[in-house]
């Protein structure tokens, strides 16, 4: 299963993110990214299944969580 990374400034919005996305059954995991991984510099990103990508940015859209970008 192929992953992606859903990029977050902060550890306290990825830690926000990560217990909104599991509550809502999806399989999320934080991980600490390279400065150079993202375009802004995102130090934090999510960990997730790239099929289940979409419906998790509509879910943080919802919930109001930032995010900055998807890396594939």
């Amino acid at each position: 299963m192929k992953k992606c990374i859903i990029a977050i400034s902060s550890i306290n919005h990825a830690i926000r993110a990560e217990k909104y996305l599991s509550s809502n059954n999806f399989k999320v995991r934080i991980v600490k990214l390279q400065p150079n991984t993202t375009k802004k510099g995102c130090a934090y990103g999510l960990e997730i299944s790239c099929k289940d990508v979409i419906s998790a940015v509509s879910f943080l859209n919802n919930a109001g969580i930032p995010y900055s970008e998807i890396v594939r």
